[in-house]
């Protein structure tokens, strides 16, 4: 067994290395290259299973037994579901979404030891590759004001601009009002989180056990879903279930009760500060490296819009909901086209719109997978 694992690692890592290369130079990934690491990930599948035939006919030693394969297979579920919704949350491209899940599932392949497999595995690499990435693209930023002709105006050049950030941030929350109604309702999903992890049983209160999961979900959807959050009709809604939560829990779950909601704060803090650091500022900075400015004679299918320009097309009434999915994969002909005419008809002088060079990807997806092996643990584990 141990010599299969060895081998796939070193047939899969040649794999993934001419992936991550073909990305650097492209800034795509072929479906012909995901075909081949299908190929792949199904031959190794195939040698450890017939590794563990031969162990339960005698013939060998070393072997998995029957109960990994439903555990693989919920690994490859949780990965698979995962991928679907970077790609539908506008996070990746389809082709990076495609690597995240083969690399994610070979993991167990290569050791079925790791750490919070079979649930929580695609998780662990998601943090690695998350938190190497931003990281690396902060750091390389910051060094490069220092190496700049003028390193105190590159600085203040930032902190407007992240100034700028937050205001628009505060704007488009309609300020004080959207806030409170953000806190109310965010805080009672996580209140329910909270009670369904401590009341009930089996499967759901393993999945509701875990905050970070719900965090992950809600975290990479905010585009999707982030305006619920500030809707004052779930305000009402969300202040029903409240007093129906102090009414049920002063009979039911009485010494718990502040406990949880205690709970439930703490998560929307904690929350709060990853979205508007890990999501609104980080995407700021990484994007502001590669950011390019485009006429409309410039706009081509295929471009790949800011996530700033994207928000901004999604809310526009001109485009009729046209933008309301922008994914990574870049703009279609439609979109251009419609784009094209929109930028022509502005009354200003030349007219641009933010996009951003596609970023390969695939390096940081793969580095992910090689640092979950090595340290069988995230990242972010290790920086607490």
């Amino acid at each position: 067994m141990k010599n299969i694992s060895l081998f796939f690692l070193a047939a899969f890592t040649a794999w993934a290395v001419s992936v991550v290369n073909w990305d650097l130079a492209t800034r795509k990934i072929p479906n012909s290259s995901i075909k081949t690491g299908l190929k792949l990930l199904g031959a190794g599948l195939a040698a450890v299973g017939m590794c563990t035939w031969l162990g339960y006919s005698g013939r060998g030693a070393d072997y998995l037994t029957y109960a990994f394969y439903p555990l693989f297979g919920l690994h490859l579920a949780w990965s698979a579901l995962a991928g679907v919704i970077l790609w539908y949350a506008e996070v990746w491209p389809a082709g990076d979404a495609k690597f995240y899940i083969l690399v994610s599932a070979a993991l167990p392949l290569v050791n079925p030891q790791l750490r919070n497999f079979p649930g929580f595995l695609f998780l662990t690499l998601l943090i690695n590759i998350f938190v190497a990435a931003s990281l690396w693209a902060v750091g390389t930023y910051v060094a490069s004001g220092f190496y700049s002709a003028s390193p105190s105006d590159f600085f203040a050049e930032i902190w407007r601009d992240l100034k700028k950030r937050l205001s628009d941030l505060n704007a488009g929350g309609r300020g004080a009002p959207a806030a409170a109604a953000y806190v109310l309702n965010l805080g009672f999903l996580f209140l329910l989180q909270q009670v369904l992890s401590m009341e009930a049983r089996g499967l759901v209160s393993r999945f509701f056990s875990r905050a970070d999961i719900l965090f992950f979900f809600v975290f990479i959807l905010w585009d999707k879903i982030g305006d619920v959050f500030r809707d004052r009709r779930w305000v009402y809604v969300s202040t029903v279930c409240y007093l129906l939560y102090f009414f049920l829990g002063f009979f039911l779950f009485r010494e718990r009760l502040w406990l949880m909601l205690g709970g439930a704060a703490h998560n929307v803090l904690r929350f709060s500060l990853l979205l508007f650091f890990g999501r609104f500022m980080l995407e700021f900075l990484m994007e502001r490296k590669d950011m390019r400015y485009l006429s409309a004679a410039e706009v081509e299918p295929g471009m790949v819009l800011s996530a700033k320009a994207a928000r901004m097309l999604k809310s526009n009434p001109a485009m009729d909901g046209l933008f309301d999915d922008c994914f990574r994969d870049g703009i279609t002909e439609e979109q251009a086209a419609a784009l094209k005419g929109w930028l022509g008809k502005l009354d200003v002088a030349d007219p641009k719109v933010e996009t951003v060079a596609g970023r390969p990807f695939a390096l940081w997806i793969f580095a992910g997978g090689v640092l979950s092996l090595l340290l069988n643990r995230n990242l972010a584990g290790l920086l607490k």
